[in-house]
């Protein structure tokens, strides 16, 4: 599959409907096997509707929203801004101040392997960088072997956190991938790569970076 021309710009309200429906057909084409189909079956477009609504309009201080389009309408997002949970390696001591975090990453289905994902995530991590972030990790379900190549080929490395998220059942695996911002990224192509979901984590209810609501909260990427 051949990538697409990718422009990458803030949300605004009327992308809403559209966000809700790449959250949850990225969940439930990534998740399957992961989730049970009740959780899965049952994720609420309206709710996530309202939960974007919110969160683009009302977003969290400190939070960035950027949404990936192409040719064919908005194909992705992702979230990101300041380190919540554990930031750091063990062996570290770094302030995690310096310290960023990559919430979620979402692509629509139909335009996987078309370079959306790599779009968002460059973007991603340069604005990182602006804000004066050195260092950024992220959470992805430990069976995610897209996700983890795709991180690891872009220099974000399992640095040996791991976590249960308890909010499902059975509980999700997650471990944290992490990199150094100043450093240089790895000469490789990402245009072909078949990027689903690209699975982040940020712990706290209430905002769009949490699962797909089951009432009127926000929703997250993947687990």
């Amino acid at each position: 599959m051949t990538s697409a021309t990718v422009l990458v710009r803030s949300p605004v309200e009327r992308d809403a409907p559209r966000l809700a429906d790449i959250h949850i057909s990225a969940w439930r084409a990534a998740y399957r096997k992961v989730m049970s189909d009740e959780y899965l079956d049952g994720l609420n477009p309206e709710a996530q509707t309202r939960g974007w609504r919110r969160n683009i309009t009302e977003p969290r201080s400190g939070t960035f929203h950027l949404v990936a389009e192409t040719d064919s309408g908005v194909a992705g997002f992702c979230i990101f801004g300041p380190a919540e949970g554990a930031a750091e390696s063990d062996s570290e001591s770094a302030s995690a101040s310096a310290t960023g975090q990559l919430y979620a990453i979402n692509v629509h289905p139909d335009s996987w392997a078309q370079g959306v994902g790599s779009a968002l995530f460059a973007a991603a991590e340069e604005k990182l960088l602006s804000l004066g972030y050195t260092r950024a990790f992220l959470w992805v379900e430990a069976s995610n072997k897209r996700a983890i190549d795709f991180y690891t080929r872009r220099g974000w490395l399992d640095d040996g956190g791991t976590l249960q998220d308890t909010r499902f059942d059975p509980p999700v695996s997650e471990r944290r991938h992490s990199r150094d911002l100043l450093s240089e990224v790895a000469s490789v192509s990402f245009n072909h790569l078949d990027f689903a979901t690209a699975a982040t984590r940020r712990r706290g209810p209430g905002a769009t970076e949490q699962p797909p609501p089951d009432g009127a909260d926000g929703g997250q990427a993947e687990p």
